[in-house]
């Protein structure tokens, strides 16, 4: 009777064991992030301790996410190949990550004490830590991601068998390798945790909040408002709403998910080409990766490398990120006038922009002074969340209800685990490339292999920047790129902050660019137009920007 349930399906049942796993997670999410905002406090000391619950806590809750996204698919009757077989792999890794980092955890000042010095019992659920961590990443962030950061592990501990000298690597004991990894419990795993737990956690959920009290709606209508004055102007929700829910939430698919679903059927409405429709709602999305207050991550991951105060590598950012929406603007314009489109004419709730933006400029703005005064970014975002929620209650009958303010939080916990996975599982990619000195090899390579002209040597760190990016996360792209050509970029006198920049920039641009280009395979399924098509429509409306990291480099 199980396996009769088991394979063939029963919605009842699945929709129980659904909402038995929401419990947990949304459990797991409420105390990880009572303990984060203990932690913004003060009131946590131990860093051993902390980042060891923090992981923990992250693992959890993709566990629980992997197993409740496949009792999704019998319940939506979309189940796909090998469903028991990832059912199974779904458990073990939520079974495997919590005793992994269950035991680091409750062993983390003594493992901190003896590292390098580990015990075959250390090391042995240090593995465990290891491949739990990778199989949460599999499930989630996909095949690319994890083949790469495990072939780097690999390549840790047998580097040394390479006879290639650009490639090879001192023979590493095992223990040594290891507590690079993750049992040294400020490395490896722990390498880019402290950015998810002390930086972007509350201003992700501050974002998912936003969104539940009806910003998304807002930001479209204020769109619509600004299209009616200008030809072409179905564009004009697509890309101040998407620019501005970008500029706060920082991922280019999902925004070009939820707003695109809206603007690229208005565009198509008002006579733009559906490839066209997808290519500006993803050039607009994509904007968010570049303009402050999230930029996708990076400029907490920026301001890590360079030890810099986060708010003014975000400031730095500014200029340029108005630049390509500048850029974005007039590329839309030109089409506008040469296919003579008109202006919008859509229904404009005005009530909805009054009752609404004292809750986005209010929360919004403190949130800002916060960061200009150099304050915790965990403590700008608790303060932003707290203002939303307050005002979001004098919204009159726009005024969220429970239902929406729940799934808002929901939405909270989602981004945040996911993304601290994901900033979780690329740290041993980027301790190898540092601890091996993988990146100063390769930056000496190509200063000898390219030509000695610093134009010549950008271009080449461009189209770098691009391959290496295609096909993965943002972050995760500005990573391996600044990883492998900052260093190089510093060699030839380009000061650190323009050359993290420069390659950061590419890396964002790698979501429109062919072949892979993810932003865009997600606008051209919206555009129903061919995925060519709209790469093609999407560069044609980038190209232009290209030139912004260069003017950076060289201002």
């Amino acid at each position: 009777m199980f396996l009769d349930w088991f394979f063939l399906g029963d919605n009842v049942l699945w929709s129980k064991l659904r909402r038995c796993v929401d419990i947990p997670f949304l459990i797991s999410g409420v105390v990880l992030t009572f303990y984060i905002g203990a932690s913004a406090f003060g009131l946590v000391k131990n860093s051993a301790e902390h980042y060891s619950n923090f992981i923990l806590g992250t693992c959890i809750m993709t566990g629980f996410l992997a197993i409740r996204s496949l009792a999704d698919e019998k319940i939506s009757n979309t189940v796909k190949p090998f469903f028991a077989g990832r059912f199974a792999f779904a458990v073990a890794a939520l079974v495997l990550s919590a005793i992994g980092m269950g035991y680091v955890r409750y062993n983390a000042i003594a493992l901190e004490q003896v590292q390098p010095f580990f015990t075959e019992t250390q090391m042995i659920f240090g593995w465990i830590m290891t491949v739990s961590i990778l199989m949460l990443t599999l499930i989630h962030w996909g095949l690319l991601l994890t083949s790469i950061i495990t072939i780097s592990i690999i390549y840790f501990f047998l580097g040394y068998l390479i006879e290639n000298p650009l490639f090879m690597t001192p023979e590493y004991d095992p223990e040594f390798v290891m507590n690079y990894i993750g049992l040294g419990t400020n490395q490896g795993f722990y390498y880019l945790a402290q950015v998810a737990a002390d930086s972007v956690y509350f201003l992700i959920i501050y974002a998912a909040i936003l969104l539940g009290v009806g910003m998304l709606d807002m930001v479209l209508d204020v769109g619509k408002i600004a299209g009616r004055r200008v030809s072409g102007g179905a564009a004009g929700p697509a890309i101040i709403g998407s620019g501005i829910v970008a500029s706060i939430m920082g991922q280019a698919v999902s925004n070009v998910v939820l707003t695109g679903r809206l603007t690229v059927p208005m565009m198509r409405k008002y006579g733009y080409k559906g490839s066209m429709a997808g290519a500006i709602e993803a050039t607009a999305s994509t904007a968010g990766q570049i303009m402050p207050p999230i930029m996708g991550l990076a400029a907490f991951i920026i301001a890590s490398f360079l030890n810099k105060a986060y708010i003014d590598v975000a400031l730095s950012a500014l200029i340029p990120g108005l630049l390509y929406l500048v850029g974005v603007c007039i590329a839309v314009a030109v089409y506008a006038r040469r296919y003579e489109l008109p202006k919008l004419v859509e229904k404009v709730d005005t009530e909805r922009i009054k009752r609404l933006l004292p809750t986005f400029i209010i929360s919004f703005g403190v949130v800002l002074w916060f960061l200009l005064g150099y304050r915790s970014p965990a403590i700008a975002g608790l303060w932003g969340i707290g203002l939303a929620l307050l005002f979001a209650m004098f919204q009159g009958k726009f005024r969220p209800t429970r239902q929406q303010l729940y799934d808002a939080v929901q939405e909270g916990f989602y981004l945040v685990a996911i993304l601290s996975l994901l900033l979780i599982a690329v740290g041993p990619l980027g301790q190898v490339m540092l601890t091996t000195n993988l990146s100063g090899r390769l930056g000496s390579a190509l200063i000898q292999y390219l030509p000695d002209t610093q134009l010549i040597l950008l271009i080449g760190a461009m189209i770098v920047s691009l391959i290496l990016g295609m096909g993965l996360p943002t972050p995760v792209a500005y990573i391996i790129v600044a990883l492998a050509l900052v260093p190089f970029m510093q060699q030839i006198g380009i000061p650190a902050l323009q050359a993290h920049f420069f390659v950061f920039y590419f890396a964002v641009f790698s979501t429109l660019t062919p072949p892979v280009a993810v932003s865009v395979l997600a606008a051209a399924k919206l555009g129903e137009a061919t995925f060519l098509s709209t790469a093609k429509d999407s560069m044609k409306i980038a190209l232009t920007t290209f030139i912004i990291p260069f003017a950076f480099v060289f201002s």
